[in-house]
C-alpha cells in the first residue's frame, strides 16, 4: 500500500520563503478552508507537481515560483511503500529533482525522463492520469473518467488492475515482429544471391574438370611412402611414450620421497642439537661444584642425580639418531633409483624429440611433394580457389537458411504472444473478471447516495445507464449533481478496486470543492457517511468554501489565509482535543 506521509513547500505559488508543512497520515478526515485566492489549493499542486513534475490545476510550470522571491522553489513529499520509505524533493530555480529511498539518494545515472518513469514505474505504479482518477478529484481542471476519451479510460482502468504491463509488452513485441519481419526479407534476399553465385562458380568448375589433368602419380607415390614412414615413427613414439608412462608410475613417490629426506635430515641435526647440549649439561656438572648464578654449592647427590638423568637423556637421543640414519640410509637408497629412473626417462625423451624431428623432416617432405602436384597442375590451384569458393559460399548459404528458420520460428512464437497480448487476450480475461465487481461497487456507491440506477461499463469501459432500470440515458441526461454523483462513485469504486488488486492502493484522498458544487444536501450527508466509513483504511482531505457547515464532520480542520503577498496555515484542534 501506497502511504503518503507528510508534504511540506516554500516559495511555491502564494507560499513565501519558510515551509509549509502538512502531515497527510495523522487524522482520517480534515476540512481545508480558507478564502479564495488563500492558497487551499495549493497542496493538490504541490503533490502533483512532486510526484509527476507538472500542476494539478494546469498551471505553467514556470509560473509555479513565487513570484515575489522567484527563487528556491522547493516541494517535498514523504510516502512509504513496499517496506520501503521515500522522500521526493523537486525544485525550481534552480531545478531540483531526487529520489531518497530509505534516506539515501537513489542514482540518477538516467536522464530525467527515465528518472521519472522509475518514480512511476517501479515506486509509485501509477501514472498521473491514474493519481488523478484515484486520489484526487478537483473543481478546476479535472476530468471525470466519463469524460475520458475510451482511451484514457482504457489507461485508467489496466492502472488499476495493473495489467499496463501488458500493454507496454505489446508495443514491444509490434517492433519486434516488424524487425523480424525485415530480417526475413534481408535473409531471404541474401539467400537468393547465393544461390546465383554459387550456381556460376559450379559451372566453372565443370568446364575446368573437363580439361586433360597431368600425371602427378610419381609424387602421389613418394607422399605415400613419406606417409608411411610417418606412420611408422608415431607407432614408435607410442611406444617411448609407454615406456615413460611405466617409468613415472614406478616413481610416482618422488616427490614425497624427497620431501621425507629433507625432513629426516632436519630431525637429525636437531637430534644432534640436543645432544651437544645433553653433552654440555653433563661436562657441567663434572666440573663444576658450585652455582654459577648464586655462588652456592652444588650438592653431590644433586650432581650425580642430574648426570644419571642427563646420561639417560643422552642414550635415548643417541638411539634415535642411529634410527634416523638408517632412515635416511633407505630413503638415499630409494632417490637414488629415482634419479637412475629419471635418467632413463630423459633418454628415452631424447629419443621422441628425434623421431619428432624426424617426422617433421617428413612432413615437410611430403609438403614439398603436394606442392610439387600443385606446380604440375596448374589448373588445380584455380580449380581449389574456385571449390573453396564454393563451399564458402555454400557454408555462408547454410547459415543464411538456418536463420531464416530461426527467424520464421520466431515469427510463429511473436504471432502466438500476439495473439495474446491483444486485448481480446489475457487482459480482456482480468478485465471480464473485474467488470462485474467494478459495476457492483459503482451501482452501491450510487445508491449509496440516493442515486437509483444501473451504471454498467462494458469490455470497451463505455457505459450503460439505465435510470429506473429501463430508460437508457447517457452521462450528459443527468444534472450536475446527479453526474457528480457518479463521478464520486466512480472516484469510491477506483479505489476500492485499487485497495482490492493492491495496485495503486492509496490511504491518501483529496476532493478539492466537490461539497461546494452542484452536491444538494442529501448528497452531501450520504457522502459524508461514506467518507466516514474508510475508518483508519484512508485520510481524506476536503477543500471548502462551506467550513460552517460542515467543520463539526471533520476530525481536523486547515484553515489557509493570506497575509500580505504570502499564504500560510493555521491549524485548529481535532475534534477529540476540543
Amino acid at each position: 500500500m501506497l502511504i503518503f506521509k507528510k508534504i511540506r513547500w516554500k516559495n511555491f505559488l502564494s507560499t513565501g520563503n519558510s515551509f509549509i508543512e502538512l502531515y497527510l497520515d495523522k487524522y482520517n478526515t480534515t476540512l481545508v478552508s480558507g478564502d479564495n485566492g488563500a492558497g487551499k489549493s495549493t497542496m493538490l499542486d504541490a503533490l502533483t507537481y512532486s510526484l509527476f513534475g507538472k500542476s494539478f490545476r494546469g498551471i505553467n510550470i514556470n509560473k509555479l515560483v513565487n513570484t515575489v522571491n522567484e527563487k528556491d522553489c522547493v516541494v517535498e513529499v514523504e510516502f512509504s511503500t513496499n517496506n520501503h520509505n521515500y522522500m521526493i524533493k523537486r525544485g525550481l530555480r534552480p531545478k531540483i529533482f531526487e529520489i531518497y529511498k530509505d534516506g539515501n539518494m537513489m542514482p540518477q545515472n538516467a536522464t530525467v525522463k527515465d528518472y521519472q518513469n522509475i518514480l512511476e514505474d517501479q515506486i509509485l505504479k501509477m501514472s498521473y492520469k491514474a493519481f488523478c482518477q484515484v486520489v484526487m478529484l478537483g473543481s478546476s481542471n479535472y476530468i471525470p473518467f466519463m469524460k475520458l476519451s475510451t482511451k484514457d479510460r482504457k489507461v485508467i482502468v489496466e492502472d488499476l488492475l495493473d495489467i499496463n504491463i501488458f500493454s507496454i509488452m505489446n508495443s514491444i513485441l509490434k517492433a519486434r515482429i516488424s524487425e523480424n519481419k525485415d530480417k526475413i526479407s534481408i535473409v531471404i534476399n541474401k539467400i537468393n544471391v547465393l544461390e546465383s553465385k554459387i550456381d556460376g562458380y559450379n559451372k566453372i568448375v565443370s568446364r575446368m574438370e573437363e580439361r586433360s589433368k597431368k600425371s602427378v602419380n610419381t609424387y602421389l607415390e613418394e607422399i605415400e611412402k613419406t606417409n608411411s614412414q610417418i606412420k611408422s615413427l608415431y607407432e614408435e613414439i607410442g611406444v617411448h611414450k609407454e615406456e615413460i608412462e611405466s617409468f613415472l608410475k614406478s616413481i610416482e613417490d618422488k616427490d614425497t620421497v624427497f620431501d621425507k629426506l629433507s625432513r629426516a635430515e632436519n630431525i637429525e641435526d636437531q637430534l644432534k642439537l640436543k645432544l651437544k647440549k645433553i653433552d654440555k649439561n653433563i661436562l657441567f656438572y663434572e666440573d663444576n661444584n658450585n652455582c654459577p648464578t648464586c655462588g652456592q654449592d652444588v650438592a653431590e647427590n644433586h650432581k650425580v642425580k642430574e648426570i644419571f638423568k642427563e646420561k639417560e637423556s643422552q642414550k635415548k637421543i643417541k638411539d634415535a639418531i642411529e634410527l634416523i640414519c638408517d632412515t635416511i640410509k633407505s630413503i638415499e637408497d630409494r632417490t637414488s633409483l629415482i634419479n637412475k629412473t629419471l635418467n632413463k626417462v630423459e633418454n628415452i625423451e631424447a629419443k621422441i624429440s628425434s623421431k619428432n624431428n624426424t617426422m617433421f623432416a617428413c612432413n615437410k617432405y611430403a609438403n614439398k611433394m603436394k606442392d610439387s602436384i600443385e606446380e604440375v597442375s596448374k589448373d588445380r590451384e584455380e580449380l581449389d580457389s574456385e571449390m573453396g569458393m564454393i563451399e564458402k559460399l555454400t557454408i555462408e548459404y547454410d547459415d543464411f537458411d538456418k536463420r531464416r528458420e530461426d527467424l520464421i520460428s520466431d515469427r510463429s512464437d511473436l504471432e502466438v504472444v500476439s495473439n495474446l497480448l491483444k486485448d481480446t487476450g489475457i487482459k480482456s480475461g482480468i478485465t471480464t473478471y473485474y467488470l462485474p465487481i467494478m459495476n457492483k461497487m459503482i451501482n452501491q456507491y450510487l445508491a449509496s447516495m440516493n442515486f437509483f440506477c444501473q451504471f454498467v461499463l462494458d469490455e470497451s469501459f463505455n457505459e450503460t445507464i439505465k435510470s429506473r432500470y429501463r430508460d437508457d440515458f447517457t452521462y450528459y441526461n443527468f444534472s450536475e449533481g446527479e453526474r457528480l454523483r457518479i463521478d464520486l462513485s466512480l472516484l469510491l469504486a477506483w479505489r476500492e478496486i485499487a485497495r482490492l488488486k493492491n495496485s495503486v492502493n492509496c490511504n491518501l484522498l483529496l476532493l478539492d470543492e466537490i461539497f461546494d458544487s452542484s452536491l444538494d444536501a442529501v448528497g452531501t450527508e450520504e457522502f459524508l457517511k461514506i467518507l466516514e466509513s474508510f475508518g483508519e483504511k484512508a485520510n481524506v482531505f476536503v477543500i471548502t468554501h462551506k467550513s460552517d457547515q460542515l467543520i463539526d464532520k471533520f476530525e481536523n480542520n486547515l484553515h489557509f489565509i493570506k497575509k500580505g503577498n504570502f499564504s500560510s496555515i493555521t491549524f485548529k484542534l481535532h475534534k477529540s482535543d476540543e
